[in-house]
């Protein structure tokens, strides 16, 4: 029996114009639609502002701070079982974060398996918002509305002791961080955008089958979470909890339930899919009288795993040797390769001790954040005080996909820490403010969020929302955006246009973004809309 979805596209409501509002309703599904949702963790303590729905100040994102074990040793945890994170920082500047930083200092409680220093938070009202892990590429968006009345406080955290990465069977392997955003309970009227970067590469789509893996936070008890596949791309139906875009670079999940998540991929039958892994050398403080150790470190090549690597390496004093280098691992089996080469005079190599491999699977499916091998030069003139070589890297029968890290230092001069030299250059789209009571605090600038007003929303809703003979509505909306692989998610809502402009304010971040929209609704032959957008912020964007 063959199972045929409905065609929902062409029964999307018509709103008009006098009952247009918000209410995140499925339509054409009735009252009686079941949605299935995941069980409801432990309740957590929220920040609900009675009084005020006005829009707040700026939101205050705190990076994460200094501090790590050895990638053998677990990520440290808080003491208590729920440790509050603060701020006394305000600002009277508007936001376009829309959420606030009061004089007093706010707080949230976070539940014990999540690490204050990971950590970014946010006071939420109606008016939306973006919370965002600085130089990781993880973001979650509150789309105006979201939040009923009064205010709410989430948080947002990245995850990063081994035991927190899903379990994944021999074909899988993990392509984003793993990350957690809650509190799990909270209810919303229309669902959020979380933003996770992967490192799939999707040159050849039809290689990859990509999953969004979902766990609830555990308790404090528990050892490891239980993790669920809750929806695989390709595979959705009307009553899959989330929607996924996967764009070339990114995961944009439209949920309304928040929790653990991470994306996970395994090759399409009889394909051989590749996937970007970043590679760095770094070695500690040089002594004349010691052996001279070199950790290689293979990771998932995106920002968020970089980080990491960079600030295990900080805590052991660790410096960069060369910089990071993306290199592609493909499906197969075959293991990774790294000969050490072209050693300076000097310095030699242990016999038969120039050559490792790290084993596929060890890559592919493991579960090490920061999984590394490590080589040992022996120091054999005390008077050379520079050492240089090669570590070529390269894949099994895959020698197309090899890369090479330079290794070239002279210890009279002093090499620039992890921290000062990548973490640093990558925090320059920021201000940063110090506080006397915490980390460094970031402020994002003003127009990064939130590009269309709410009055040019609702008429571009009332414009596109209603669908025409000739097709050029929100359906091809979604096509020209390249967020129709799934329409019928969006035909189930009660304004298609205003989830599918939610999901856009997510995905372009870009300052041209807004001028890229007004030429799609040009080539839609839609100039009603255009001059709804023009009125508001001129023809010449």
């Amino acid at each position: 029996v063959v199972v045929v979805q409905p065609d929902l596209t062409q029964n999307a409501l018509h709103i008009r114009k006098e009952d247009y509002n918000e209410k995140s309703v499925l339509a054409g599904l009735g009252s009686n639609a079941v949605v299935p949702l995941l069980p409801p963790p432990p309740k957590y303590i929220n920040n609900n502002n009675k009084d005020g729905d006005e829009t707040h100040h700026p939101l205050i994102t705190v990076p994460i701070r200094n501090g790590f074990l050895d990638s053998t040793d677990k990520i440290p945890r808080p003491e208590s079982p729920a440790s509050e994170v603060n701020s006394s920082v305000s600002s009277g500047r508007g936001s376009a974060y829309g959420a606030s930083c009061n004089n007093s200092a706010a707080s949230v409680a976070l539940p014990p398996n999540v690490d204050s220093d990971l950590t970014v938070w946010a006071s939420v009202t109606k008016a939306g918002g973006r919370i965002t892990l600085p130089d990781t590429g993880i973001s979650l968006t509150i789309p105006r509305g979201a939040i009923r009345k009064g205010s709410v406080s989430l948080y947002l955290a990245i995850l990063r002791d081994d035991k927190d990465r899903p379990n994944l069977s021999d074909k899988e392997t993990i392509l984003s961080p793993v990350v957690q955003c809650g509190p799990p309970d909270l209810s919303f009227t229309k669902p959020l955008i979380l933003s996770l970067p992967h490192c799939a590469v999707l040159d050849s789509p039809e290689k990859w089958t990509i999953s969004i893996f979902s766990s609830d936070p555990p308790s404090a008890e528990e050892e490891s979470p239980a993790w669920k596949n809750l929806v695989t791309v390709g595979q959705e139906t009307i009553v899959t909890p989330l929607f996924c875009q996967v764009d070339s670079h990114h995961c944009h999940l439209m949920t309304e339930q928040l929790g653990r998540f991470a994306i996970v991929g395994e090759s399409v039958y009889g394909q051989k899919a590749v996937k970007s892994i970043a590679l760095a050398a770094f070695a500690p403080a040089f002594h004349s009288t010691t052996d001279y150790t070199i950790r290689v470190y293979c990771i998932e090549d995106t920002k968020a795993a970089i980080q990491g690597m960079l600030q295990v390496e900080e805590k052991l004093h660790g410096s960069l040797l060369d910089a990071p280098k993306s290199m592609l691992l493909q499906d197969g089996g075959s293991n990774l390769c790294l000969c050490l080469e072209d050693i300076s005079p000097g310095w030699k190599c242990k016999p038969m001790a120039n050559y490792q491999e790290i084993p596929f699977h060890h890559i592919w499916n493991g579960r090490q954040n920061h999984l590394h091998c490590s080589f040992k030069l022996e120091h054999l003139d005390r008077s050379l005080q520079a050492v240089s070589c090669h570590i070529l890297v390269y894949q099994r029968g895959v020698q197309a996909n090899r890369q090479v890290l330079r290794i070239s230092t002279d210890y009279k001069e002093k090499l620039p820490s992890p921290s000062q030299s990548t973490i640093a250059s990558s925090l320059s789209s920021s201000i940063i403010t110090e506080s006397s009571s915490g980390p460094l605090l970031a402020v994002d600038p003003m127009e990064n969020v939130f590009r269309l007003t709410p009055d040019v929303r609702k008429q571009l809703c009332i414009c596109l929302d209603p669908p025409n003979s000739r097709g050029n509505d929100w359906r091809r909306l979604a096509e020209e955006l390249g967020v129709n692989r799934y329409i019928n998610y969006f035909a189930t809502k009660s304004s298609p246009t205003d989830h599918i402009l939610d999901l856009w304010e997510a995905r372009e971040q870009e300052a041209n973004s807004l001028g890229n929209l007004l030429n799609i609704l040009r080539v839609m032959g839609r100039g009603d809309a255009v001059q709804v957008v023009e009125k508001e912020v001129g023809s010449w964007i």
